[in-house]
């Protein structure tokens, strides 16, 4: 073997030493920018639920009557019982989407598939009997 293939074969393995490292770099920092990536979106999602419950206190965002709205959390944001109408709210940044639940919510309301229901009890009966 001649001192010119010595050369290149070491070469090779070298070559193959510095990809497998530079391959096991990018994997780490994929990683790594994956878990900052999750961190951040978490973040967001914590910082939008905490914007959601100071929307009504702002009159160019909200436009009903802030003493008439009601927040619930969840599955939607809040109702606003107006003297005429009732509003399902739903407040939304950004490019947030609506999850599921809202979708279905939404859908239930523009088919018209809302009720009022009262339910009675009585606290006085006796459970014993």
């Amino acid at each position: 073997m001649t001192l010119l293939e010595i050369i290149l074969i070491a070469l090779i393995i070298l070559l193959i030493i510095y990809l497998a490292d530079r391959e096991r770099r990018y994997k780490e920092l994929t990683d790594r920018f994956n878990v900052i990536n999750k961190d951040i979106r978490s973040l967001r999602i914590r910082f939008g639920k905490q914007i959601e419950e100071f929307i009504p206190f702002f009159d160019d965002l909200f436009p009903y009557d802030r003493k008439k709205f009601y927040a619930l959390g969840q599955p939607i944001d809040g109702i606003y019982f107006g003297d005429d109408k009732i509003v399902f709210l739903e407040f939304k940044s950004g490019n947030a989407g609506k999850t599921q639940m809202e979708k279905k919510i939404e859908n239930l309301v523009k088919a018209k598939k809302v009720e009022f229901k009262e339910i009675r009890y009585n606290y006085n009966r006796d459970r014993r009997s």
